[in-house]
C-alpha cells in the first residue's frame, strides 16, 4: 500500500514520539496529516507545521470520529493514564474499524514483559505474564485488544520499542539534570541492558509497517540493534558536560540495605492511600466532578493572585514531591526502586524478526544518536 497517497491520523501527537512522527510525515510528503490533540497548549511543536490539529480525547469516541475524519491510516502513539491505556486504545480501534481504516500501527512497549524483563523474553514469541505493574500490564492488555481487532478485519501492526530517545526525550533531559544534581549512580557497575530505540529508527519501522502486508497482525521489537548498557548511556551524557560529574557505583547489597524496612498493614495502607490521592489518575477522576473542577479553578485563580513569595511558601508546604532516592550512610546516592528495576535487566531484545519481515535496519546507531542528542541539548540550553 502506498501510504503517501493517504491522509494519516496520529494520536499522542503532542508527545515526544507523536510529535516526531508528524514531523517525519510532513518531511516525507504525506498529503495530509491529522493530529489528535487533547490539550492545545501542548501543541506548539507541531503547530508550526502544515498539520491539522484535531481536538479530541481517546476516552470519548465521538470526538475520535470527528478527529479521524477521512484518514485511512492510524498511527497510535496516544497513552493517557494507566486506566485509559486499554479503553483509549479500544475506542480508537473501534472508530478506525468503522471508518474502514487501511492500516493501524500500534506503538506498544517492550515493557509488556515488565520493568525488569526476565531472561527468556528476548524474542516476540516469549509469553507475556502479569507483572503487577499497572503500566506494563495495561500495555500488554492493550496489545491483546489490538490483535482481537486484527482478527475482526482491521489491518494492525504492533511495534515494541524500549528506551525511546533522541532530541526532546526526557531520558536525556532528565539524566542531564540528575547528573548535574548528583542524583545518578551506576547500578551494579552499569551493566544492565539499556535497549535504546532512537526515535527516528522507530518511525522508520512505522513507515515500513505501512508498506508491507507481511506486517499485518504481527508484533515486532524495535531497537537500535546495539548492545548498549546503562553504563554506556550514562557515560555518553557525562562526556557532554563542561564539568563532568563523578558518578559512583551502587551495588545490589547497598541498594538492599538502603531500602526502607517493611511496614505493617495499617501503616502501609495509609501510605498507599496517600500515594493514590497524590496521583495524576486520582486528580483526573476528581476533575470529572463539576463541583471539584469549579473549586480547583477558584483555588488556582486565588493562588496565582498571591505575591510570589507567598506562592513559593505554599508550594514548599503542600507541593507533591518527586519520589526521592535515598543516600547510604557513606553519602553515596542510591537510586529509587523504579530506576533500579529499569536498569537491572540483562535482556537485550532481538530485532531479527523486524529485519526479516519488515526489512528494518537501524539507520541511526548509538554513536550518531548521541551526537544528535548533544547538538539538540546545546541548542535547547540544557548544556553549557
Amino acid at each position: 500500500m502506498n501510504w503517501r497517497n493517504e491522509t494519516v491520523f496520529v494520536t499522542g501527537a503532542t508527545g515526544f514520539i507523536g510529535g516526531r512522527v508528524c514531523e517525519r510525515l510532513v518531511q516525507a510528503g504525506a498529503p495530509k496529516v491529522r493530529a489528535l490533540v487533547h490539550s492545545m497548549h501542548k501543541a506548539a511543536r507541531i503547530a508550526r507545521m502544515p498539520v491539522e490539529l484535531c481536538p479530541g480525547n481517546l476516552m470519548e469516541p465521538e470526538t475520535l470520529r470527528q478527529a479521524l475524519g477521512d484518514a485511512k491510516i492510524v498511527i497510535h502513539c496516544g497513552l493517557g493514564n494507566a486506566g485509559a491505556i486499554v479503553r483509549g486504545t479500544e475506542n480508537m480501534l473501534a472508530v478506525a474499524l468503522a471508518a474502514g481504516a487501511k492500516r493501524f500501527v500500534h506503538v506498544s512497549t517492550a515493557a509488556v514483559y515488565g520493568i525488569t524483563p526476565p531472561p527468556g523474553s528476548e524474542s516476540e514469541d516469549a509469553p507475556i505474564r502479569k507483572t503487577g505493574d499497572a503500566y506494563c500490564d495495561n500495555k500488554a492488555a492493550a496489545e491483546r485488544v489490538v490483535l482481537r481487532y486484527g482478527r475482526r478485519g482491521l489491518p494492525v501492526t504492533i511495534l515494541r520499542p524500549s528506551i525511546v530517545w533522541g532530541p526532546y526525550s526526557a531520558w536525556s533531559t532528565r539524566l542531564v539534570d540528575d547528573l548535574r544534581g548528583g542524583r545518578v549512580s551506576f547500578i551494579d557497575g552499569g551493566r544492565g541492558a539499556c535497549n535504546t530505540t532512537y526515535v527516528d529508527n522507530l518511525i522508520d519501522a512505522m513507515l515500513l509497517s505501512l508498506e508491507n502486508d507481511r506486517a499485518l497482525n504481527e508484533t515486532f521489537f524495535i531497537t537500535d540493534g546495539d548492545k548498549v548498557t546503562w553504563g554506556d548511556f550514562i557515560r555518553a551524557h557525562v562526556a557532554m558536560m563542561a564539568a563532568p560529574p563523578q558518578v559512583g557505583d551502587a551495588s545490589p547489597e547497598e541498594i538492599m540495605a538502603a531500602r526502607p524496612k517493611a511496614v505493617g498493614m495499617i501503616m502501609g495502607s495509609v501510605r498507599a492511600a496517600g500515594r493514590v490521592m497524590r496521583s495524576k489518575e486520582f486528580r483526573e477522576l476528581l476533575m470529572r466532578i463539576p463541583v471539584t473542577e469549579a473549586l480547583v479553578k477558584w483555588a488556582w485563580n486565588w493562588v496565582t493572585s498571591l505575591p510570589p513569595e507567598k506562592r513559593d511558601r505554599l508550594r514548599a508546604r503542600f507541593g507533591v514531591r518527586r519520589t526521592a532516592a535515598v543516600a547510604a550512610k557513606n553519602g553515596k546516592y542510591i537510586p529509587d526502586p523504579v530506576t533500579v528495576a529499569t536498569q537491572s535487566t540483562t535482556v537485550f531484545f532481538g530485532i531479527e524478526k523486524a529485519k526479516r519481515v519488515l526489512g528494518y535496519e537501524p539507520r541511526v546507531r548509538f554513536g550518531e544518536g548521541i551526537q544528535r542528542v548533544e547538538q539538540w541539548l546545546r541548542y535547547a540550553a540544557y548544556l553549557d
